[in-house]
């Protein structure tokens, strides 16, 4: 009888030491795969021109990258990064290149030189455009200089309806939904996007007071 107890505590103790390593593993493997995942390798990391290499692929995949995200990958600061970037620009202007890395609000992207707008709307936009109209103009400066605003705040400011402005507004990106005022307030409240700081040329909603003016925005879209 001592005999099996005994025997069935020998099971049970290696029971739970296979169970213990199993788990050990999983945790191991785990651990391994975030940090196959989250860094580089330093070889990458000590050599700017194989690491400028990466970083410009990564922009390219992912598009709309911010800045923290490169600043955990690549182990810099950002004026590491802005100065990698600005060597990735310089390649692309000595080659002529039709493309840049633009730092727009808190993330950088790839995106095309101004100079080949025009051609470009002319090969891919089928309908004519049309300048904004003042009433446009007027709700798209009232959000970038004061938001976060409700539409009731707009419309109080414009003495107007200012849904329909709205609604384009948001269908062409230059503006969206940037949450509620407060827990008790049901209403959602507008802002700029990135869209609106690249059209314009500007990193962040600082440089505004230089914004002389926003007439040249143009629009596929109806008054």
């Amino acid at each position: 009888m001592d005999e099996m107890i005994e025997t069935n505590d020998t099971i049970l103790e290696n029971e739970i030491s296979e169970k213990n390593s199993e788990s050990n593993v999983e945790v191991q493997t785990e651990n391994t795969e975030n940090k196959n995942v989250l860094e580089i390798d330093s070889s990458i990391l000590n050599n700017e021109e194989e690491l400028e290499k990466i970083m410009e692929a990564v922009i390219y995949v992912e598009g709309n990258v911010p800045i923290s995200r490169l600043r955990t990958l690549f182990k810099c600061e950002n004026s590491d990064i802005r100065n990698h970037i600005e060597n990735i620009n310089k390649r692309y202007r000595e080659a002529k290149s039709a493309i840049e890395i633009l730092e727009v609000g808190d993330s950088v992207l790839m995106t095309i030189i101004p100079s080949t707008f025009g051609t470009l709307s002319a090969i891919y936009d089928k309908k004519r455009k049309k300048k904004i109209s003042k009433a446009m103009l007027q709700t798209l400066s009232i959000i970038a200089y004061k938001q976060p605003l409700t539409k009731a705040e707009i419309d109080d400011i414009r003495q107007s309806d200012s849904g329909y402005h709205l609604r384009v507004l948001m269908e062409d990106g230059f503006i969206a939904w940037k949450g509620r005022k407060d827990y008790l307030d049901k209403r959602q409240t507008y802002g700029t996007t990135d869209k609106f700081l690249m059209h314009f040329g500007i990193n962040s909603l600082d440089d505004l007071p230089k914004l002389r003016e926003l007439k040249d925005l143009e629009f596929n879209k109806d008054e």
